[in-house]
């Protein structure tokens, strides 16, 4: 009977996971940071959606726009560890999964971006 995981020090020492783990944890990290250094805490309610459709169509308090970097990093755990488990068995899958992270953490820079402009 065979380990069914894939030794993590062999997935990270690929080069395209290593790399596609640091380049989503840095978009996760620099989401954090532009947040906490531009949304202050404050007791008016502040825009956390806007719609082109119809505006802003959902406000609330201020620490609910730490959602969009907290999805991210559920994303990166999730894809990561997936990843990590199919990598014996399917490294195209796991390719796939770093790729995914790396694009959601680009959209959801921009979404932070949104948030911070039109908060400003």
């Amino acid at each position: 009977m065979s380990n069914p995981t894939y030794p993590i020090k062999l997935y990270l020492k690929n080069r395209f996971n290593f790399i596609a783990l640091v380049l989503s944890v840095s978009l996760n990290l620099a989401n954090w940071l532009w947040l906490i250094t531009q949304i202050r805490p404050q007791a008016e309610l502040i825009f956390l959606h806007y719609n082109i459709l119809f505006g802003v169509d959902y406000v609330g308090e201020w620490w609910k726009v730490y959602y969009v970097p907290l999805t991210g990093l559920i994303i990166i755990l999730i894809n990561f560890i997936v990843g990590w488990f199919l990598f014996n068995k399917d490294k195209f899958v796991a390719i796939l999964l770093n790729i995914a992270s790396i694009l959601s953490q680009a959209f959801l820079f921009i979404a932070a971006a949104l948030l911070v402009f039109l908060n400003a």
